[in-house]
């Protein structure tokens, strides 16, 4: 068998709530089982599925089969737009979203793949759990913002491709 050389498309969503003390993020923990970052917290997202229309339909797809939540492609919003590291497993090309919410949010989690659910503090996210590097990166850009409105101002632009190193 020969080793993949191009990186798997892959789409995730960072849900973004306003609250009083800032702007609070949604994350999923994976199952221990996992082989690509165990028991760590995480946006919901995938690869990409022969399927998918698009990127975008991705998104929605897995948002839906992790979490049972459906979303308008047309909000999704690009945050940042990477290659995961080859030392986690194979590499990703990975769009990641940011996608406001304002109103109810249940959700039905998908318990082969999701082992817990949170909404948290952004600035809290990066002190106190368990989060893959790329996935604390997002969090770090999204706690530099003082509101949704202000982030989603700030992507205008395009994803934000900013390193940091924690």
């Amino acid at each position: 068998m020969t080793a993949r050389t191009e990186p798997i498309p892959a789409a995730a969503v960072a849900f973004v709530r306003d609250t009083e003390r800032g702007i609070e993020v949604y994350l999923s923990r994976r199952p221990a089982h996992f082989r690509y970052y165990p028991g760590a917290f995480v946006f919901p997202g995938g690869r990409v599925d022969r399927e998918d229309a698009d990127i975008r339909a991705t998104a929605r797809r897995e948002v839906f089969e992790e979490i049972g939540i459906e979303i308008y492609t047309e909000r999704l919003v690009p945050l940042r737009n990477i290659h995961t590291s080859a030392h986690a497993g194979p590499v990703y090309h990975m769009l990641t979203f940011a996608y406001p919410v304002e109103d109810e949010f249940n959700t039905s989690l998908n318990a082969e793949e999701v082992e817990e659910e949170v909404w948290i503090d952004a600035r809290e996210a990066i002190t106190s759990l368990d989060l893959p590097y790329q996935i604390k990166a997002a969090v770090h850009t999204i706690a530099g913002f003082a509101s949704v409105m202000e982030l989603l101002n700030g992507l205008e632009q395009g994803s934000i491709n900013e390193d940091y190193w924690f």
